[in-house]
């Protein structure tokens, strides 16, 4: 049989037939909330439609339809119109639990992550978070000197003293000295960083922050320049790396920029010791200065209300566990997600007949938000209300586009198993995803019958992020590949690793589709994905995928596409 299909691939290559793939598509982010999205949609239809592309993945926040106003619904049907007229069928990407899904509905579906024994006082009427002073860490302001082969004491490492990286006493925030970054771009990674190892206490969660100016810089990805904190979780790391707890990136639209404050909110749970990362990440040209870096208790904000968090007020001394809306007022919950934005503590309101008494200590335990990137939120799988807001989503999308395939935006999962409503579970996050797939998969199927499920492959993949201590998830995602529906198309889009994950998937089963492109100025990366599809038994099809709305080369990746297709069926 081997020898058979070896021969059958052959010819198939030799002959590189004319019949294309079935799915020859290309992906559009665009909102509905202005008319010029339309035009802007219509005119890439019209050039995918020319050169014999047939699917346009799009990602318009479709998932959201019932809170959208008429117009921007009226706009949806003018687009789904121009396609159908141009036989170009619209796939809807739905439902991106790593980036925040239906928060819009409910911003406490955010997945949570437990903060303990955070010290209150009650002074009557109110209890207030106890002060806790900055975390003391060595030479955090950059004030003690060099040694001899330009290292900083204190910090474990910068990025090659005295080339990259200087104390500079001209230029500083305050005191004595700053760290200064320059000539990173000599190098290929790029990179300008200082890190610092630091003990904390378990539990708690602590703003991160640094002061930086900069001179001309630039970066890679627009994203350079950053702040982040690794541990390695209390376990081994996955093939040696560190798992990435919080991160944030600097907005680099000002290239010049006077002392500017960046900041990162993280907690550590199995291990007190962590790295502090802050510098520059594939810096291409200009002069970055750090300076004043301090490490604070966040105290209790942005609390997590849903089932799956707990509030909890208890004494100090005797752990008598006082009661919401008896002993202290009901604590709301989230409104509004924002990470960094430095916020009052929350206090408590202690009404007439409380058994807290005046000067009783108190211990406060609740959930706040997982952010491990940016402005990253993802959802927890765990709570039965997310699924109660799908079904909604996907009558609404039936009755908007009525599609006979969709796409699951299941991608870059990076906080999970964290909540109560996880831990309950008793299971590792393999089984959380494969269950959160399977009802997604059952909801689409009830509301459209028949329908082709398509689904991004890196949570899927052992190769790329389908394994333990990724970012802040509890629970390792190892296995997840056997646990879910055969019938999902999996859509790889990791192009250095192609050729192991589309025939990893292709032999448990699995039809695929190649996701390729991501903004190069050739197409020598489709070309490679495409040799990859003509050897993968059961590939679909294959994608164009910008993120940065760069179409030039659209029309000659749909000529690609008719030249060097072999697809087997």
């Amino acid at each position: 049989m081997k020898v058979v299909l070896e021969l059958m691939f052959g010819l198939a290559c030799t002959v590189q037939a004319a019949e294309q793939y079935a799915d020859r598509w290309f992906y559009v982010s665009r909102g509905m909330g202005h008319d010029h999205a339309v035009e802007e949609i219509k005119s890439l239809v019209d050039v995918a439609a020319k050169n014999g592309l047939n699917g346009m993945l799009l990602a318009c926040g479709v998932e959201s339809y019932n809170f959208w106003d008429e117009k921007s619904r009226a706009r949806l049907a003018a687009v789904k119109q121009a396609c159908d007229a141009a036989k170009v069928e619209i796939i809807p990407i739905i439902w991106s639990v790593g980036y925040g899904t239906m928060l819009e509905e409910n911003k406490n579906l955010v997945e949570g992550i437990l903060c303990r024994d955070i010290p209150y006082r009650s002074s009557g009427k109110t209890a207030e978070i106890v002060p806790i002073p900055s975390i003391e860490f060595a030479n955090s302001d950059f004030e003690s000197p060099a040694d001899a082969k330009g290292n900083i004491p204190g910090w474990s490492w910068t990025d090659k003293p005295g080339i990259i990286s200087h104390l500079d006493t001209e230029v500083r925030r305050s005191g004595r000295a700053s760290l200064r970054l320059e000539n990173f771009g000599n190098y290929p990674h790029g990179h300008g960083r200082a890190c610092h190892a630091v003990k904390l206490k378990l539990n708690h969660p602590y703003l991160f922050s640094a002061w930086v100016k900069t001179e001309n810089f630039t970066s890679a990805d627009g994203c350079g320049l950053k702040i982040q904190v690794y541990s390695n979780r209390g376990t081994k790391a996955h093939r040696g790396e560190m798992a990435q707890l919080a991160m944030y990136s600097a907005d680099e639209k000002q290239t010049t920029r006077d002392w500017t404050k960046i900041s990162v909110v993280c907690s550590l749970h199995d291990n007190p010791e962590c790295l502090l990362y802050v510098g520059v990440w594939e810096g291409k040209s200009g002069k970055v200065w750090i300076d004043d870096v301090t490490i604070e208790e966040f105290g209790v904000t942005d609390v997590i209300r849903r089932p799956g968090t707990p509030f909890t007020v208890r004494n100090a001394k005797t752990g008598t566990r006082y009661v919401e809306g008896k002993d202290y007022a009901p604590v709301p919950g989230l409104r509004v997600l924002s990470p960094r934005k430095e916020k009052p503590s929350l206090t408590l309101q202690i009404p007439d007949g409380s058994a807290i008494r005046k000067g009783d200590d108190l211990l406060v335990d609740y959930y706040r938000p997982a952010w491990p990137a940016n402005f990253q939120n993802s959802v927890c799988m765990s709570e039965p209300e997310l699924y109660e807001c799908f079904e909604r989503s996907a009558q609404a999308i039936r009755k908007a586009l009525n599609p006979k395939k969709w796409f699951l935006s299941m991608d870059e999962i990076r906080a999970g198993g964290t909540c109560a409503a996880c831990g309950a579970r008793k299971t590792d996050m393999a089984h959380i995803l494969a269950d959160c797939i399977g009802k997604q998969r059952e909801i689409i199927r009830r509301v459209s019958p028949g329908a082709e499920i398509y689904i991004w492959s890196d949570m899927l993949d052992p190769a790329h992020n389908a394994h333990d201590n990724y970012y802040l998830c509890e629970g390792t995602y190892e296995g997840v590949w056997n646990l879910i529906p055969k019938d999902l198309i999996i859509a790889c889009w990791y192009l250095e690793k192609r050729d192991i994950s589309m025939p990893f998937f292709s032999k448990l089963g699995f039809r695929t589709l190649a996701g390729a492109y991501y903004d190069t100025d050739t197409l020598d990366g489709c070309a490679d994905w495409l040799k990859t599809c003509n050897e993968t038994i059961g590939c679909t099809g294959i994608m164009y995928t910008s993120w940065q709305n760069k179409y030039q080369l659209l029309g000659d990746f749909g000529q690609l596409i008719r030249t060097k297709s072999a697809p087997w069926h």
